[in-house]
C-alpha cells in the first residue's frame, strides 16, 4: 500500500476524529464494555483533536492516499517527561477499512524518525492488556514491556492497561 505521510492540520481535524472513532469501536470490540466504547462521540473526538491540533499540544502525523486519510499518528512529550530524553506515543489509529496494509507501520517510522530528529532516547505507550493485536504490533517494532500497568474503571469492569518501551537509536547518517 502506497501512502503520503504529512503533518496534520486543521482540515485533517474531522477525518483524524471519525477514524479514530471507528478504529476505537472496532479494535475495543469485545475488550470493553459496549457502553464504554459508545461513551467516547464523534463530539468529543473533534474536541479533543481540535484542541490537540490547533493548540500545537502533540505531534500528528495523517497518511493518506489521493482520496482520504486512513489513519494517523500522535506522539509528544507529556509534561512528566519534561526535562528528559523520554517521549510518549499516544495514539495510533488506522482506518478499520485499511487494517492490515502496512499503514501503522509507515506512521510508526514517520514517529521514530522525527523523535530521533529531537534527539530523544526513549518512546513508551500505554496499551490494553487484551489487545493482543497492538501490542503484538508494538512488539514487531521492538517495544517491550516494562512491568508497570495503569487500571481504569469501566463500568463495572476494570481495565488494565500495559505500558511499553522503546530506546531509539541514534540515526548517525542524518
Amino acid at each position: 500500500m502506497s501512502c503520503f505521510i504529512r503533518k496534520a492540520e486543521k482540515q485533517d481535524i474531522e477525518p483524524i476524529s471519525q477514524i479514530h472513532l471507528s478504529s476505537w469501536q472496532s479494535a475495543y470490540k469485545g475488550l470493553m464494555p459496549n457502553e464504554y466504547i459508545a461513551s467516547y462521540t464523534a463530539e468529543r473526538r473533534i474536541k479533543l483533536w481540535s484542541n490537540i491540533i490547533e493548540r500545537n499540544l502533540a505531534q500528528v502525523f495523517i497518511a493518506e492516499n489521493k482520496t482520504e486519510v486512513l489513519g494517523f499518528i500522535c506522539f509528544g512529550q507529556p509534561k512528566h517527561y519534561q526535562n528528559t530524553s523520554d517521549y510518549e506515543l499516544s495514539s495510533l489509529y488506522i482506518s478499520p477499512n485499511w487494517y492490515n496494509a502496512g499503514i501503522g507501520s509507515e506512521l510508526y517510522k514517520t514517529c521514530e524518525k522525527t523523535l530521533r530528529a529531537h534527539k530523544a532516547k526513549r518512546i513508551k505507550l500505554w496499551v490494553l492488556d487484551t489487545n493482543q493485536k497492538a501490542i503484538n504490533f508494538y512488539q514487531k517494532h521492538g517495544f517491550s514491556v516494562t512491568g508497570k500497568t495503569n487500571k481504569e474503571a469501566a463500568g463495572e469492569m476494570v481495565l488494565t492497561d500495559l505500558e511499553l518501551e522503546k530506546n531509539i537509536k541514534p540515526d548517525f547518517y542524518n
